[in-house]
């Protein structure tokens, strides 16, 4: 799995779980909706200092958006889903 799609899923995993709109996400790191919808879905190749501002924006450790799911099917049913 590509590493953007790693970071894609796992951002807008930890969004949900924090009960947060893309517009929330976006407003908290000073972008718009449309870059935090690129993200997720691992149409944009972050900067360091773009995933830090995320990190801060969601509370979630730097190293937790790279980590590659177990079973990848399963994280991105759950992300779909909204679970």
């Amino acid at each position: 799995m590509d590493v953007r799609r790693i970071i894609g899923l796992n951002a807008r995993r930890y969004r949900l779980q924090a009960g947060l709109s893309q517009e929330a996400v976006a407003e908290r790191m000073g972008v718009d909706r449309a870059y935090i919808s690129g993200l997720e879905g691992g149409r944009r190749n972050p900067t360091v200092i773009t995933m830090w501002h995320l990190s801060v924006a969601l509370q979630i450790p730097l190293p937790a958006f790279f980590e590659r799911p177990e079973d990848d099917e399963s994280i991105y049913r759950q992300v779909s889903l909204g679970a």
